[in-house]
């Protein structure tokens, strides 16, 4: 599902109750949210958003998903046609999966929940691929993971925090110092992040429009209890499962529960010491 993350659009619903998120860089240097729905059934989900063409390799390595959106340029929608998923958008489902709240204006109250979607698929779309591998019950980090309390991401228009929070377990999301949380007014503290830095290109549907290029090779950050693990990210192809190795090659496990996957440049992410708070 494409979810909103504009001011007027906070407090999201059903963000989480997400296995994982994306976030990626859109226009004006605000973020947008690429969420996977698969272990659990959420009633509200939203606000839903339009597409971007950097969206096509979040879908292709999942097995024909459902991609719930709301619309996109003439020219993302035209290229969606080709990408191995099923279209569940406002589009062409209508008011069979999606509805508008009362409490927000459009285009920010755009609602469905994975009931209607599925209803909508009608048995259509494939079991996704494991994306992660994670650590046992009492298997320890790996060596080279550093105790870590704070990242910060410079998303440009956005600035984003995460600090490892011992009562959550999980990373505490801030954006623009103010504590993220959902509709239900519960902080996003996900047991995961991963900052994957990543090149971002010109859309062949909006010149104004960066695509976030999520297939390649790269840097990145595992925030994981409490500790960053420096690794490499490596996605040979759009239909290839990203593999995330540290310094000694081996693959870095998670921590069983949500992931959150932040999409920025390089360069534009910093660990905050103490001293700097």
């Amino acid at each position: 599902m494409k979810i909103d993350n504009h001011p007027v659009a906070r407090p999201q619903w059903g963000i989480n109750q997400a296995d994982v998120v994306f976030e990626e860089l859109v226009e004006g240097n605000i973020t947008r949210f690429a969420a996977i729905f698969h272990s659990r059934n959420v009633t509200d989900i939203g606000p839903v958003r339009s597409a971007r063409t950097g969206d096509f390799h979040l879908l292709s390595n999942l097995n024909t998903p459902l991609f719930g959106n709301s619309g996109g340029n003439p020219t993302v929608m035209r290229l969606l046609d080709d990408e191995d998923m099923i279209l569940i958008g406002d589009t062409n489902v209508g008011r069979a999966a999606y509805r508008r709240s009362d409490e927000r204006s459009a285009p920010h109250n755009l609602l469905t929940g994975t009931g209607e979607i599925y209803a909508a698929a009608d048995g259509r779309g494939g079991t996704p691929p494991q994306m992660f591998s994670y650590r046992d019950d009492g298997e320890p980090l790996p060596p080279s993971a550093q105790p870590v309390e704070v990242i910060e991401i410079d998303y440009g228009g956005y600035q984003i925090t995460y600090r490892w929070d011992d009562v959550f377990q999980g990373w505490a999301r801030t954006q623009q110092g103010t504590a993220h949380v959902d509709y239900d007014g519960v902080q996003i503290a996900p047991e995961n992040v991963i900052v994957q830095f990543v090149k971002y290109g010109q859309s062949v549907a909006y010149a104004g429009s960066p695509e976030v290029k999520v297939v390649g090779r790269g840097e990145a950050w595992i925030l994981t209890k409490g500790h960053l693990i420096e690794a490499t990210w490596n996605r040979p192809t759009p239909v290839d499962i990203t593999e995330f190795r540290d310094a000694d090659g081996a693959t870095v496990k998670l921590t069983t529960g949500r992931t959150w996957v932040a999409l920025p440049r390089v360069g534009t992410a910093s660990i905050i010491s103490d001293e700097e708070e």
